[in-house]
């Protein structure tokens, strides 16, 4: 990975907006970051952590630190940088998470985080980089989430991976140095992208669960198949028994057919495999099964005799039965014979007096009908005038014809008619609405008259409320600007408090520091006072003097007691270490407080919370006055508009109510003629009408209000009365005509009725006479009766009762008897039968699935052997003499890779005194992982040590080292994560100059590779020795800025 360039704005101390082009900066292989404590050297290397993850280098620092305290509240925080990697180049753009004043209102809200990813067809110009849009590019995502996994799959590295490889935050330099192997093997693996050998291992572990599985499941298929056996073929215990305990062999899980010995025809010799047991059985059973259905056969013959035995018996029962009821029917029919002969007698005269009845019954109604058509003519002459009721049959068909053309021409008329009211009243509705459209046009034109003079006044006080309302927007920007004031006031009495807090705090901090600085003074001064002590402490017979090398020893010096440890010293060092720190940590805090406190008297003008309170006050008060006169000044313009829109509708009115006037008048004149001409019809009509309906007093279509309202309809009412009386008259004399004939018509159809029946009379005939339902009953009775003697005569008569002896007794109990016998030995002889038949069956296939069952567990123990070898080789176990994992191997080999290319700077880097060796033993008791743990082997002492026991500037140059191999190696590697950049964060102020130039020069040589380092440190020597940097200086405004030169 090659950073390219680096853009901020508003990021931790730098308010401004600074852009680095790191390819120009790296160009000699090292630049430095130089500046003085606290000014925001590591704010530069936050900055590019922050664009990649999100989050700033160290895990004890806080994000908040990314916002400028510095920036004007509208100016936007960002990072944007420009990366290449082997798939290609890319540009990230975050903002972090801030508070921000509302854009509307008071008080402050969050500006949420953001992020944009572009793929860059190529790398960038500086001028593109800062112009406002950045260069073109294809945009990969615009959320989070979706970013930062796109990010880290392009580095190839998460957050903590790249701080231990590539940017090496302070602090947290040495992580990779003293971790853990299982993290150490994490992070080798990401780097070398291994995780195939890994995802290799896992895949064959679950192959090989996978196989164990399945020989499992088929050893358990087998044990299955064997229960399934002895419940299916019903074997006793001991056969039981013996089928499960060969199921438990190895060696006796075959099939039947496979060479194991010989065996005897049962199945019972000791070497008989599973499979041959269950085969015996089932021939066993099957032998047993065929005797079984023998005597099944002999069982069902004796029951088929015994069955037609038993259906002789029952025929001759019921025989004997039937005869014995036939006699008994025959005996009743005969008693019964009298009545029956006389019923026949009485449905006979019923039938032939059923011919003459309808006649007789006719002719009755035929003179009834006479009455009711006399009754009807005297009815409709009731009323009617002499000449109609005294009129015969064509007179009354003449006069209806002249009345019935005179309704319907009557008709014609009857809209007519009906229509007079309605048009009379719509001629006095029009003549009123004239009227008070004359009324309202006065008054309209009485309200226009007056308008003029109204909106003149409103006019003068709208122009009034404009004048004021012009001055709210120079208002609001004073009250603005007074609520800033009166922030910036607030947060200086503030700050005042924390800067004074924080001056005492840094006061305490410097005490500390210089007991710190004593106490470490005092034990260097003892431990060296007691040197020779503790030299002599170590000293044997015969060995020499570290000193004089001499190998007598007349008078070692005492140890004092007491002595200070080379731990003691260590500790002092760590403890005034630790000191400095906090010191230098709360200096910063001071001078931060102070610039802040600084910018915020200077915002707040020189006045106090008070003073900046009450102006703000009175702004709001002016703001308040010019805002109610821009609203009534709203209000006042919508009644203009309102005014105006009511003239203009006035105006409208009144000419819309003249033409109504004059539109109404005109259509008055037109309908009041069209009612004149339509009552003179009428009025005709009536006159020609009347003589047709004398003595009905026809109405004048002229009648004032109190007339009928339509007198059209009153003459079609009287002329179709008219019709209809004559209608009436009419049909009354033609019905008492019919009904005369038809009383002679059925007088002479019933004489001839009664000659043909054979009765004396008629009389005689309707005594006959019987109800239907009564006649039916006895022509029921009487056949009945009939077809009960021919039924019993010819049952009688048949052969096998005419046949049947007088004396014969039969036994159906005996035989029934018989029939439950021979049913229960067949049923027994049955169920033995195929209760063994079925064991067979079941037998037979359930064997068959011992042998399924067998072959399925031998094919699979067969398929797991090699992928559980192979499984145990790659999880280091089984065959693996090294015990190490396959993604383990893969590793040690890189690993070792490392540690040599480290090896090679170490050696310069310390003289030749320390060598990195990677060790095959677990780091500690709770290290899981071999192979992967690391010592430094130190030649003066010729002793393997841990790595945490290295002092501060020795760790710094080791880890330094190991950090530069891993970057020479993976660089090397195909496919692995190419580390392009490095950064070191501080600790070159732990090495002396004679280190210190070891390892410029070490680092000078990674020009050649194409590598850049960044050494971020206020270290004399090393401005001086590198000329390109990036200086950050504190700004006399508050905040820092940056400057780079290459």
């Amino acid at each position: 990975m090659h950073l390219h360039s680096l853009t901020f704005q508003a990021i931790g101390p730098f308010a401004g907006l600074h852009h680095v082009d790191l390819a120009s900066l790296g160009a000699s292989g090292i630049f430095l970051l130089d500046g003085p404590t606290g000014a925001g050297k590591s704010t530069v290397i936050d900055a590019i952590v922050f664009a990649l993850y999100g989050k700033v280098a160290s895990d004890a620092a806080s994000d908040d630190r990314l916002r400028s305290a510095f920036a004007a509240p509208e100016v936007e925080s960002f990072v944007d940088l420009v990366l290449e990697v082997p798939s290609g180049v890319y540009r990230v753009r975050r903002t972090p998470e801030y508070r921000r004043p509302k854009k509307r209102g008071t008080g402050t809200t969050t500006q949420q985080a953001s992020v944009r990813l572009w793929r860059l067809a190529e790398v960038p110009s500086a001028e593109a980089v800062a112009g406002v849009d950045g260069p073109p590019g294809e945009l990969l995502s615009a959320r989070l989430d979706e970013a930062g996994d796109e990010i880290r799959r392009i580095v190839g590295l998460d957050r903590r991976q790249l701080v231990q490889t590539v940017v090496l935050p302070q602090g947290e330099f040495a992580t990779f140095l003293r971790a853990k192997p299982e993290d150490r093997a994490v992070l080798l693996q990401k780097v070398f992208g291994t995780e195939l050998y890994h995802r290799a291992a896992v895949r064959l572990a679950e192959l090989a669960r996978t196989a164990r599985a399945r020989s499992d499941a088929a050893r358990q298929g087998v044990r299955g198949a064997v229960e399934r056996f002895a419940g299916a073929a019903g074997l006793v215990p001991d056969d039981a028994r013996r089928l499960r305990e060969a199921a438990q062999d190895d060696a006796l899980l075959r099939r039947a057919d496979e060479a194991a010995g010989p065996a005897s025809g049962d199945g019972s010799s000791a070497s008989a495999g599973v499979h041959a047991l269950a085969v015996a059985h089932v021939g066993r059973l099957a032998t047993e099964a065929d005797v079984l259905a023998e005597r099944e056969v002999a069982a069902n013959a004796t029951l088929v005799a015994a069955q037609d035995h038993l259906e002789s018996e029952r025929e001759l029962a019921d025989a004997v039965t039937r005869r014995a009821r036939l006699r008994a029917e025959a005996a009743r029919l005969a008693e019964e014979e009298p009545q029956v002969a006389a019923d026949r007698r009485r449905v006979d005269a019923a039938t032939r007096a059923a011919v003459v009845a309808p006649a007789a019954q006719g002719l009755a109604r035929a003179q009834q009908g006479v009455a009711a058509a006399q009754e009807r003519l005297v009815l409709a002459r009731t009323g009617a005038p002499a000449d109609l009721a005294d009129a015969d049959a064509t007179t009354l068909e003449a006069l209806r014809a002249g009345v019935a053309t005179a309704a319907v021409r009557a008709t014609r008329l009857l809209p007519v008619g009906a229509s007079l009211p309605v048009r009379e009243r719509e001629v006095a509705d029009g003549r009123k609405d004239v009227a008070q459209a004359s009324e309202e046009r006065g008054r309209v034109l009485d309200e226009l008259a007056a308008r003029p003079a109204h909106r003149e006044a409103l006019r003068t006080r709208l122009a009034a409320l404009a004048e004021t309302a012009g001055t709210l927007g120079a208002l609001q920007e004073r009250a603005l600007r007074a609520r800033a004031v009166e922030r910036a006031a607030r947060q200086a009495d503030a700050l005042a408090g924390e800067e004074e807090t924080a001056r005492a705090e840094r006061a305490r901090a410097a005490a500390l520091a210089r007991d710190a600085v004593e106490h470490e003074a005092r034990v260097r001064a003892a431990r060296i006072a007691g040197l020779a002590g503790e030299l002599a402490a170590g000293l044997t017979a015969s060995s020499p003097c570290p000193v004089c090398g001499g190998t007598d020893h007349p008078a070692p010096a005492p140890l004092a007691d007491g002595h200070p440890t080379a731990e003691d010293v260590e500790d002092a060092e760590r403890r005034r270490a630790e000191a400095e720190r906090a010191l230098h940590d709360a200096s910063a805090r001071v001078e931060v407080l102070a610039e802040r406190l600084t910018a915020r008297r200077r915002d707040a003008e020189g006045l106090t919370p008070d003073e900046a309170v009450a102006q703000v006050a009175a702004v709001d008060a002016s703001v308040a006055g010019a805002r109610a006169a821009a609203h009534e000044r709203a209000d006042a313009e919508r009644e203009l508009d309102a005014l105006d829109a009511a003239t203009g509708a006035l105006q409208e009115r009144a000419a819309a109510l003249a033409e109504t006037i004059a539109g109404t008048t005109a259509r008055l004149g037109e309908l009041e003629a069209a009612l004149d001409a339509d009552r003179a019809e009428i009025r005709a009509e009536l006159a020609a009408a009347g003589p047709l309906v004398e003595r009905v007093d026809l109405p004048d279509p002229l009648a004032g209000e109190g007339g009928p309202r339509n007198p059209v309809a009153v003459l079609v009412a009287a002329l179709e009365e008219r019709v209809r009386t004559i209608d009436a008259l009419a049909d009354a004399g033609a019905a008492l005509a019919t009904s005369r004939s038809a009383v002679d018509e059925r007088a002479a159809e019933l004489g001839a009725l009664v000659d043909r029946s054979g009765f004396t009379d008629a009389a005689e005939a309707l005594d006959a006479v019987l109800d239907e339902q009564d006649r039916l009953t006895l022509s029921r009775r009487v056949a009945e009766h009939e077809a009960a003697g021919a039924t019993t005569t010819a049952g009688l008569a048949d052969p096998a009762l005419a046949d049947l002896p007088e004396d014969a007794r039969p036994d159906v109990a005996a035989a029934r008897a018989a029939v439950a016998a021979a049913e229960a030995s067949a049923r027994s002889a049955a169920r033995r039968h195929e209760l063994v038949a079925r064991q067979a069956q079941a037998a037979d296939v359930a064997a068959e699935g011992i042998g399924t069952a067998v072959d399925e567990w031998a094919g699979a123990r067969e398929a797991a052997g090699p992928v559980a070898r192979m499984a145990a080789l790659a999880s280091g176990s089984g065959d693996n003499e090294h015990a190490l994992t396959l993604a383990t191997y893969v590793l040690v080999q890189r690993f070792e890779d490392v540690v040599a290319a480290a090896n090679e700077r170490l050696a310069e880097m310390s003289s030749g005194r320390y060598e990195l060796v990677r060790s095959a033993t677990r780091e500690d008791v709770r290290a899981h992982k071999r192979g992967l743990a690391m010592k430094v082997l130190d030649h003066v002492t010729e002793r393997e040590r841990d790595p945490r026991t290295l002092s501060g500037g020795e760790t710094f140059y080791v880890s330094l080292c190991l950090a530069l191999g891993l970057a020479d190696v993976v660089t090397a590697e195909a496919g692995g994560v190419e580390l392009g950049t490095l950064f070191v964060d501080e600790g070159f102020g732990s090495l002396d100059p004679e280190t210190l130039d070891a390892v410029l020069t070490a680092l000078g040589r990674l020009r050649a590779g194409g590598r850049v380092v960044g050494v971020v440190s206020h270290v004399e020597a090393l401005k001086q020795a590198v000329a390109e940097r990036i200086e950050v200086r504190r700004a006399p405004g508050g905040g820092s800025t940056l400057t780079v030169r290459a």
